[in-house]
């Protein structure tokens, strides 16, 4: 059984406490880190123009869900494993017809 941990994660300034898994601290902290580059990221960015706070972690958020669908998209095998079990078929075949082994 995994142990609990209690931390706090600051993001923008502001401190959240955790109760979590001591196995998931590493990922957690690493994001809460990652949320606030980007915030300060955009904050740089778009610093001539009027925004508010809740826009920076709006585009944040979209940053993140982009980054996550891309990767769920290009992690998707399903025509690679098809191509991969047609080949496997082949030679099966080729090396039947030829008598190879």
């Amino acid at each position: 059984m995994d142990e609990r941990l209690s931390i706090t994660v600051i993001i923008d300034g502001q401190k959240y406490p955790m109760n979590i898994k001591r196995s998931e601290e590493e990922v957690i902290r690493r994001a809460a880190q990652q949320i606030n580059d980007r915030l300060v990221m955009y904050r740089q960015r778009f610093a001539s123009q009027k925004k508010q706070p809740f826009d920076f972690f709006a585009m944040v958020c979209l940053d993140f869900a982009t980054r996550y669908l891309n990767s769920e998209n290009a992690s998707d095998d399903t025509d690679f494993m098809s191509e991969l079990q047609i080949l496997s078929g082949e030679i099966d075949d080729y090396i039947q017809k030829s008598n190879v082994l």
